[in-house]
């Protein structure tokens, strides 16, 4: 166990460095001078001169990369141009809205697919089968952004009282004002995660297992969820890390839709400003969320299915006993 840990850790932090190295490069290849940005086109030359001497713009890019890497370490992110504050503080501000509307719209994907996948799959081919399908099909082929205005409209139209605005999840009305938005991102990735665990669920069906477990007599409620549902979630849960960082994109494109202060909005600024330190930021954190979200599905998948971690730890001296302590363990319950 300790093993997995460190080596899926050590993994995360070396995907970390590259993404961050990858992203200074990236962002010092980009046309441009900070220092003119930021002086405005009327500063002369000896003041843009002065000001890329205190930037270190003209610093060779090994020592840049060690001055970037040395203020992460001590949690500065580097200063707005288009702001003139730390770049820590403003993400600080903007992260809940974004972070609270990507974790609303997940809830409300795992709420809705669970439930209609034991659904579809109990009633596989049937109508209400296929009419579950085709609805949440037809929801993928919307993209987020005009599904958000579509809800705009409609909740508009019949007056339900739900509106857009600022906060986070410890705000009140939270869960009436970030309906709207979290819909728009939730409903185009239901389909995805339902689709999933329904064929995983239909694949389980079919297994020895299972015909095992009916054959001894088990009721349907225990065979579905202690056997049939816990096998399928190892590639439901996957699925769901996938979402849940691209959650996380959906979110930062609708804040745009409905005025949020998010990070969205933030970073759409720093574009159009050509402010590098604060878009670097941003993504950079957008890098760290989708690594870390990784590492937990990873980590939860080998609470579901041990054989997981069994076959990802390779070394040198292999574990033969808890492969062996596993197999014993696997075929008691089987004969069970």
């Amino acid at each position: 166990m300790a093993q997995y840990i460190l080596k899926k850790t050590g993994q995360m932090l070396i995907t970390l460095l590259l993404i961050i190295l990858i992203v200074f490069i990236m962002f010092e290849l980009i046309p441009g001078n900070p220092a003119r940005i930021m002086l405005g086109m009327n500063a002369s030359q000896e003041q843009v001169a002065a000001l890329e001497l205190e930037l270190g713009i003209r610093e060779p890019l090994p020592l840049k990369i060690k001055n970037y890497f040395v203020g992460l370490m001590q949690g500065d992110l580097g200063r707005s141009i288009r702001f003139d504050k730390p770049v820590g503080e403003l993400i600080s501000e903007a992260a809940p809205v974004t972070f609270s509307l990507a974790i609303y719209a997940f809830i409300l994907i795992v709420a809705l697919a669970v439930p209609l996948a034991l659904l579809a799959a109990r009633k596989q081919g049937s109508f209400l089968d296929n009419s579950i399908r085709f609805v949440t099909e037809t929801t993928l082929a919307i993209p987020p952004f005009f599904l958000a205005i579509i809800l705009m409209l409609i909740f508009r139209t019949t007056q339900l009282g739900l509106s857009s605005g600022q906060g986070n999840l410890a705000s009140p009305g939270f869960l009436r004002k970030f309906l709207m938005p979290s819909l728009a991102i939730a409903l185009s990735r239901v389909a995805m995660a339902l689709e999933f665990l329904r064929d995983a669920i239909i694949e389980q069906k079919k297994m020895f297992y299972t015909r095992a477990a009916v054959g001894k007599g088990a009721s349907k409620s225990r065979i579905m969820f202690f056997h049939i549902f816990r096998n399928s979630l190892v590639p439901f849960v996957t699925v769901l890390g996938l979402i849940l960082a691209e959650v996380f994109g959906g979110s930062i494109i609708v804040e745009q839709v409905f005025l949020l202060p998010g990070l969205g909005r933030l970073l759409v600024t720093a574009v159009e400003a050509r402010d590098f330190p604060l878009t670097q930021g941003i993504i950079i954190l957008l890098a760290i969320v989708v690594i870390i979200v990784n590492f937990l599905v990873d980590f939860i998948n080998q609470f579901i299915d041990p054989r997981i971690r069994l076959s990802d730890v390779k070394s040198g001296k292999t574990n033969l006993w808890l492969k062996l302590s596993y197999k014993l363990k696997f075929r008691g319950d089987v004969e069970r």
